[in-house]
């Protein structure tokens, strides 16, 4: 890695040896020498919160957070939609009108976060100067506005008249979506693909499930359902997994609409199941809620005007004692659960009666289960399906972040209950029931006397590294850390060498070669294509850190992809200033780092991405290539 000289560096690099296994799962098995334009951070048009970077209070951002040091703790994290009457968002409570109870034992608040569709995050002026080609940076050019979302069309588990419909109303509410809103789309069908990554471009998204142009894996209709896992548990809890690692690690809420004709993932056990996977589906639902993904199962069969089997209760001959009361308040359940308890949870009663007959109830009462158990709202017996996105869209979008320390600081293989109430009586409220394991999160600050212990919350942890949970293909760009990256392409293709084959080889999703028990061959070299990539990180709150003589550590990475999604390679690098040289630039905040990378001519993007160590505040950009040609210097004409 080479450094520009206004400022010195000292740099640690290491291999990206797994970013990403690729998103392509089978159903069945599983300028060099020209300075960056400064980013437009004080252009930035609203400066307002973004939905990856909430505040203590929720209020506007108006000036640069102070130095903090990042800690893990143990924090479960509540999203709680409130919804009125009349199924409208309701606004302006505050955090005095809830109450939160753990096993029915009173939780003490630690932060409490207000989310409001309507309200933009920051945004390029629209007055800001175009940036020169193969220059980015990660300010949205418009207002996002909203969580994130994502759209699974389960074609496996769809009729094919039922396909056609869903499709067309999909499309249709693309077409009218609110601008800003971001959206990614993955598609079932003879794989799970992610045909579309995170973005707000209506175009982008419609041609992704544009039954004119289909894309691989995205057919006009899919008929080889009952091949591929059609009311198979398996393969809807596949999906389920593969998502939710897909989304673990990105900062905040995530929205998944689940738009499928049937939903086998029965979470008691029935009779005339082959298996059963009630402790795994548990396991995967309590995964979705504590990585903050909602679930939203939109049922694609419409108004049935003669539903299959009984129609009073999810008994074979009926009966009222399996119909849940979802009007109380109830408790989620734990792994294993008497009569006595699953008589009074709501949850439970959902859950117990979806287990049991077959009919339409029954799929009803699995969407309620799952929807209930992660804080989102389930949707069927409609044909407007349109309609049931844009209140998905506009419920999902409008919520309050609630956090607290449970009572047992250690993993004790139980399930806890979580009951979430509000002072005003006859509002709707969906959260997540129960957690099944300590949610360990990053905070920003730390509990103590003097800040009243309260915290605020940064990114979710998992088993990875943070920055490398966000440089998966078609993640959304993050904008809690600002700069601009200037990618250009360091000279012509041309055959690998042994020594770069070798470390293309260190990447499993790009070689997958079976050597059990053979002597390891050369890989036959491939033609490759060298990038460089030029940072400027002058982020508002490392020029007050630079200022007080407290130096940044920061990490960057850097990785390429295929059309599949597969990582091609990356590198990610340490870097800390060296305050015995250039310390000018070093308190002016601008730091000037440059990577290298070396990829396969069939690599399709590259990502790009920085994290202060210090407090997790990151910034990530993607690149599609091929990058857009650049003007040639033209050399100065000789003076006589």
């Amino acid at each position: 890695m080479k450094i520009f000289p206004a400022s010195s560096w000292v740099l640690t690099s290491l291999v990206l040896a797994s970013l990403c296994a690729g998103l392509a799962i089978a159903q069945s098995s599983d300028a060099a020498s020209g300075s960056a334009p400064k980013p437009d951070a004080s252009a930035a048009g609203l400066q307002t919160q973004s939905p990856s970077t909430p505040s203590t209070n929720g209020a506007e951002r108006t000036s640069t957070p102070t130095l903090t040091i990042r800690q893990t703790v143990r924090r479960v994290i509540l999203d709680v939609m409130v919804r009125d009457t009349e199924g409208k968002p309701v606004h302006g409570l505050t955090e005095g009108d809830f109450t939160v109870a753990e096993d029915k034992a009173p939780q003490r608040i630690l932060s409490f976060d207000v989310y409001d569709f309507e309200k933009p995050s920051i945004s390029r002026s629209p007055n800001a100067r175009p940036l020169p080609p193969n220059f980015f940076e990660n300010i949205p050019a418009l207002p996002e506005r909203g969580p994130l979302y994502v759209i699974l069309d389960d074609m496996v588990n769809t009729e094919i008249e039922d396909q056609m419909v869903s499709r067309q109303q999909i499309l249709k509410f693309i077409n009218s979506k609110p601008a800003g809103t971001r959206f990614a789309v993955f598609v079932a069908s003879d794989r799970l693909t992610l045909v579309q990554g995170f973005t707000d471009n209506k175009d982008l998204l419609f041609a992704a499930l544009d039954p004119n142009h289909p894309k691989p894996h995205v057919p006009k209709v899919f008929l080889y359902g009952p091949n591929y896992g059609k009311g198979d548990p398996y393969t809807s809890l596949d999906m389920l997994t593969h998502i939710g690692q897909y989304l673990d690690g990105i900062p905040g809420r995530k929205n998944l609409i689940w738009v499928s004709g049937r939903f086998d993932i029965a979470l008691f056990p029935r009779a005339e199941d082959p298996v059963d996977l009630q402790n795994e589906i548990r396991t995967e639902i309590n995964a979705l809620a504590q990585a903050q993904v909602a679930v939203f199962p939109l049922n694609a069969r419409g108004v049935i005007l003669n539903p299959e089997g009984a129609l009073t209760g999810a008994r074979p001959n009926g009966g009222a004692q399996n119909v849940a009361s979802t009007a109380a308040s109830g408790i989620a359940p734990a792994q294993s659960m008497s009569s006595s308890a699953v008589s009074s949870n709501p949850v439970a009663q959902v859950m117990q009666a979806a287990g049991q007959g077959d009919s339409v109830y029954n799929d009803q009462m699995t969407e309620d289960a799952v929807a209930m158990a992660t804080g989102g709202r389930a949707f069927y017996s409609t044909n407007d399906i349109s309609g049931a996105l844009d209140e998905a869209t506009e419920d999902g979008g409008n919520y309050y972040t609630l956090t607290y320390s449970p009572p047992n600081q250690e993993d004790d293989n139980k399930c806890h209950n979580i009951v979430v109430s509000v002072a005003k009586a006859k509002y709707q409220l969906s959260y997540r029931r129960y957690y099944c394991r300590v949610p360990v999160v990053s905070t920003t600050t730390d509990e103590s006397e003097e800040t009243g212990g309260r915290l605020s919350l940064a990114i979710p942890l998992q088993a990875g590294d943070v920055l490398q949970a966000n440089m998966r293909p078609g993640a959304p760009m993050v904008h809690d850390l600002i700069f601009s990256a200037h990618v250009r392409a360091d000279g012509a293709a041309a055959m690998a060498t042994p020594e770069q084959m070798a470390q293309l080889e260190e990447q499993a999703a790009f070689f997958r070669t079976n050597r059990r028990k053979k002597a390891a061959k050369p890989v036959a070299p491939i033609k490759i294509q060298s990038y460089v990539v030029d940072y400027r990180v002058l982020d508002p709150q490392l020029v007050r850190e630079s200022r007080g003589g407290k130096p940044a550590t920061l990490e960057f990475a850097v990785a390429a992809f295929d059309a599949e999604g597969k990582v091609q390679n990356g590198v990610v690098n340490d870097a800390e200033p060296d305050t015995l040289t250039q310390s000018a630039a070093n308190k002016a905040g601008l730091y000037l780092v440059r990577q290298t990378l070396v990829v396969p001519v069939n690599a399709t993007s590259i990502r790009v991405g920085v994290r202060d160590r210090s407090s997790d505040r990151m910034g990530t950009i993607e690149v599609k290539l091929p990058l857009a040609p650049e003007p040639v210097a033209k050399a100065a004409k000789p003076t006589h």
